[in-house]
């Protein structure tokens, strides 16, 4: 969705209030966020956070 919208990863941490290496840790698969931080990503991205979350179980059934 960030690169859906032309964002990097360091627009999209300023946006929430972290920095650029978490949102690449959640990214990667390395780190997951917290059900606050979710929410923060949703606002930032435009979408609901259920959408954020069904999206990355579709993505890891699918793997």
């Amino acid at each position: 969705m960030r690169e859906q919208q032309a964002a990097s990863r360091g627009q999209l941490s300023r946006r929430i209030g972290r920095n650029r290496e978490a949102v690449n840790a959640w990214e990667c698969g390395c780190k997951v966020p917290t059900l606050d931080t979710i929410g923060r990503l949703a606002d930032a991205l435009g979408v609901e956070y259920t959408e954020l979350i069904s999206r990355t179980d579709r993505e890891a059934v699918s793997a």
